[in-house]
């Protein structure tokens, strides 16, 4: 249901709400706490005030938050009904709570073994490839060198493209010499700077 279909399902039964003396309209209070449940017997028209004490008396001060918007209430009140209280469902994770990115010591979860291993590889070796290891690069390239996957060449991979020789040749050094497949594209390019 939309919002605010409970005044619509209140009033085709009871008629119009009323308004108080500052030309307030009443509101509906849902008697059970469930704003879902719509049922003629859970709807309860009160003023905007009396509405605001009930919230307020169940410690609801997020719903009182929202009523004193509604009568223009100042900031400074709104903060004041919250001072203090901690509201249900706000201020992250549940006390002793490991969060989803966080391994058992509050640390992030890592990768396996062989995978942190390249990584340090990678992070050792990036952007340390010699002047000679570029020519070697570029020079295996433009003879077209034998790779170990040549069979995976035209194959169509999952974004739906087929792979080139370049992509695969990228691929195959990057692994070589532990840095990124595009590291390699642009040493091919001569557009990378090298040691």
């Amino acid at each position: 249901m939309g919002n605010y279909t409970y005044k619509k399902i209140y009033e085709q039964t009871y008629g119009k709400l009323p308004v108080d003396e500052f030309g307030r309209t009443y509101e509906i209070h849902h008697i059970d706490g469930n704003r879902a449940n719509n049922d003629i017997n859970n709807l309860q028209c009160v003023s905007i005030q009396e509405h605001f004490n009930i919230h307020y008396s169940q410690g609801d001060y997020g719903a009182c938050v929202m009523i004193a918007k509604r009568m223009q209430m100042s900031p400074e009140y709104s903060s004041e009904i919250q001072k203090g209280k901690k509201r249900p469902g706000v201020g992250g994770v549940k006390k002793g709570t490991i969060p989803w990115n966080k391994g058992k010591n509050g640390y992030k979860l890592n990768l396996s073994s062989e995978g942190q291993r390249r990584k340090k590889e990678a992070n050792k070796r990036q952007n340390k490839i010699t002047d000679d290891d570029a020519k070697k690069i570029r020079k295996d390239y433009n003879d077209k060198v034998k790779l170990h996957n040549e069979s995976l060449i035209e194959k169509t991979m999952r974004n739906g493209l087929k792979m080139s020789y370049t992509q695969l040749f990228c691929k195959e050094y990057s692994e070589k010499y532990y840095v990124t497949s595009s590291y390699i594209r642009r040493i091919i390019k001569g557009k990378s700077k090298v040691v």
